[in-house]
């Protein structure tokens, strides 16, 4: 008789690097004079690695389907740096470039990030944003640039979420804009109403529009050829609108993320995924998120997907491959 898998507790970092998975809000702080929905970069790889060959991302949808990283180095940068002016001193272009990316953080901030949500548990984190003065300290110098911090514009490097922030990115997507403030409920009351404080609508800076712009991408992620179409879950009648994430570990296997909701046009549910040492976020924690929708949407898993099943109770994701 076979045991039954029984997985070690591992200890979670309280914040860790956010990877793609919110490429989808950076995204839609871009103001329409760097980007707009229609907007195409070329993959160019001589400015960031893109980890898996794709066809050209010739509007948001597609970069986001593809999760191209040079694509969303060049919109970042389009937010930040400022346009050559060769009567710009030196001093006049790092001050431009201290406001843009002061204004991108406070956008960004708006998300419910380097903040404390509020959530009714102990000890959560705030995460980080960088601020410009951060990269003055850093760097040593006002006058840093763009390919100095061009981390951000793919969630690495300084940048910090909590899981619990990553869903609240995406409860945001899914509401095309606002967010209730995270609660865990102890039990239902006869009325069977939240608490007061957890019906208000907090609103991001960040125009609903340009949010809803995000979630043809991010269905198009889940679909053929995109970077989580192994998680779709077509085939029981759900529409997942997700992002997947891989975050680089330089002390071992890099780590996995997904972030998601569905259904995608009338979402009732959010799951974030965070896996560490598992590779690529669209082979392990896309399925995981996969999973937790279907069982709660559907009540049950399909038996294509009972596989997934058996290995996320053995907390073996990572080595069974797919």
């Amino acid at each position: 008789m076979t045991p039954p898998c029984s997985p070690a507790p591992a200890a979670r970092p309280p914040a860790w690097p956010c990877c793609a998975t919110t490429k989808t809000a950076r995204c839609s702080i871009a103001p329409p004079w760097a980007i707009t929905k229609d907007t195409g970069f070329p993959c160019d790889q001589s400015l960031i690695n893109c980890v898996h060959s794709h066809p050209q991302a010739r509007n948001l949808t597609l970069a986001l389907k593809y999760s191209c990283n040079p694509y969303f180095y060049q919109t970042l940068r389009a937010v930040v740096e400022p346009r050559p002016d060769s009567a710009a001193t030196q001093a006049d272009s790092s001050a431009i470039r201290h406001r843009q990316l002061g204004t991108w953080r406070r956008y960004v901030k708006s998300f419910g990030l380097d903040t404390l949500l509020g959530v009714d548990i102990s000890r959560e984190q705030p995460g980080f944003l960088p601020t410009p003065a951060y990269y003055d300290k850093v760097r040593r110098t006002r006058n840093w640039t763009f390919p100095s911090i061009y981390s951000l514009s793919i969630g690495q490097g300084e940048i910090n979420l909590t899981g619990l922030q990553t869903a609240n990115v995406l409860a945001i997507i899914a509401n095309r804009g606002w967010y209730i403030t995270p609660h865990f409920v102890r039990g239902i009351g006869k009325s069977g109403q939240p608490l007061p404080r957890f019906t208000q609508k907090h609103r991001t800076l960040v125009d609903s529009t340009n949010i809803a712009a995000l979630v043809p991408g991010m269905v198009a992620a889940m679909q053929h050829g995109g970077t989580a179409e192994l998680a779709s879950l077509a085939d029981v009648g759900i529409t997942v609108a997700g992002k997947t994430g891989t975050v680089q570990n330089d002390e071992g296997d890099d780590h996995a993320t997904f972030a998601g909701f569905a259904p995608a046009t009338k979402p009732k549910i959010v799951v974030a995924v965070y896996i560490e040492n598992a590779g690529f976020g669209g082979l392990s924690a896309a399925p995981c998120a996969a999973l937790v929708m279907e069982k709660y949407l559907k009540g049950h898993i399909a038996p294509k997907r009972k596989k997934w099943e058996n290995w996320l109770r053995c907390g073996d994701l990572a080595s069974q491959g797919h």
